[in-house]
């Protein structure tokens, strides 16, 4: 019993000396600043060429502050987490970059850069008219080439290997016009190909989309950027269409230059499907004050008798226009058009 009042008393003293010294748990809490919190990061990089021999690999260079943690994504399926990596693109196109810079507390930045590669940047394609309607190729770059293959393509799913030179020769049927692929390979297996036409009188220019601005009097309900728009007939891929429906025969676009062009030739590319889309008679006209128009081209009782057909219409034409106007007058029947592809071309006279 006097064990149990000793430990008693001793725990209420206990408890009164601290209460004395004024020890409460909320006396013991610092309300000051907190320091040493991260800052937050900022991402920026500066990127380039690596080797003017090999313009599919950059070098980047991690100018970030504040972060701990980088990860970049190269949009082809690439990433990386190194600080300031050097990465090979395989193919020709437009990337966007994102590198995203993190601290220790898991606060982030973000930075894109867009690079474009661009094949007829790197690789000039020549050609030699010869006799008996000949033609020699060839092509000079500055780049580290392993392999090059020159490819005609037959048909629209049919591609012909004809040589795997640095030069090559072709034979033209009078009036003939050849689609011509040129590949060329790295030692990093980076590809690289340039399409064009070609006549016996030498290299087509494709001028669809240089320099201009495309305008449609009617679009897709979806607008030009739809999966059908406007703007898939002049992608050059043939894999893609416009299609508008309840148009009827009083579609027209136009393409106005910046600088007058000398247009004598297009190719048209057949829808994939409804041949009564098909168009079957439309004219072309020029102008260089968008008000006067001169007739060029005039096309009536036009057949597409099979699907994705490339057939390439010319016409003498030796001044430069503005403005280029196309007019559908006929569909092969009903309202709706569709068509995948439209060039416009300058042959060599």
């Amino acid at each position: 019993m006097k064990t149990k009042l000793l430990k008693s008393t001793y725990a209420l003293l206990l408890m009164l000396i601290t209460i004395s010294m004024g020890c409460t748990r909320e006396d013991v809490i610092d309300n000051s600043p907190v320091e040493g919190l991260e800052e937050k990061p900022a991402a920026a990089f500066n990127f380039a060429v690596a080797d003017p021999k090999d313009p599919f690999t950059y070098k980047f260079d991690n100018k970030s502050s504040n972060f701990k943690e980088v990860r970049w994504d190269f949009a082809d399926d690439s990433t990386s987490s190194e600080l300031s990596p050097t990465h090979t693109f395989l193919n020709t196109g437009t990337y966007k970059v994102k590198m995203v810079v993190l601290n220790g507390e898991g606060y982030w930045a973000q930075r894109e850069e867009t690079i474009k590669i661009n094949p007829s940047s790197y690789i000039q394609v020549a050609t030699k008219i010869l006799p008996d309607r000949k033609m020699e190729l060839s092509f000079e770059t500055a780049m580290e080439i392993e392999s090059a293959s020159w490819t005609h393509a037959v048909s629209s799913s049919q591609f012909d290997i004809f040589s795997t030179e640095k030069t090559a020769t072709l034979s033209f049927a009078p009036g003939e016009f050849k689609r011509i692929f040129l590949t060329v390979i790295t030692p990093k297996k980076s590809k690289a190909t340039i399409e064009f036409l070609l006549s016996e009188t030498g290299q087509i220019k494709d001028l669809t989309n240089f320099d201009n601005i495309f305008t449609i009097s009617h679009d897709n309900s979806g607008g030009p950027d739809a999966n059908e728009g406007s703007k898939k007939m002049i992608d050059n891929n043939t894999n893609t269409k416009v299609f508008i429906g309840g148009v009827g025969n009083s579609l027209t676009w136009q393409f106005e230059y910046y600088v007058p062009q000398i247009i004598n030739g297009y190719r048209m590319t057949s829808g994939n499907d409804a041949q009564e889309r098909d168009p079957k008679e439309w004219k072309v006209e020029g102008s260089n004050d968008g008000t006067t128009w001169t007739e060029i081209d005039h096309r009536s009782n036009e057949e597409f008798p099979s699907r994705y057909l490339s057939r390439t219409f010319t016409f003498n034409n030796s001044t430069a226009y503005k403005y280029y106007k196309f007019s559908i007058l006929q569909l092969r029947s009903g309202t709706n058009f569709q068509m995948c592809e439209l060039r416009l071309l300058q042959i060599p006279q």
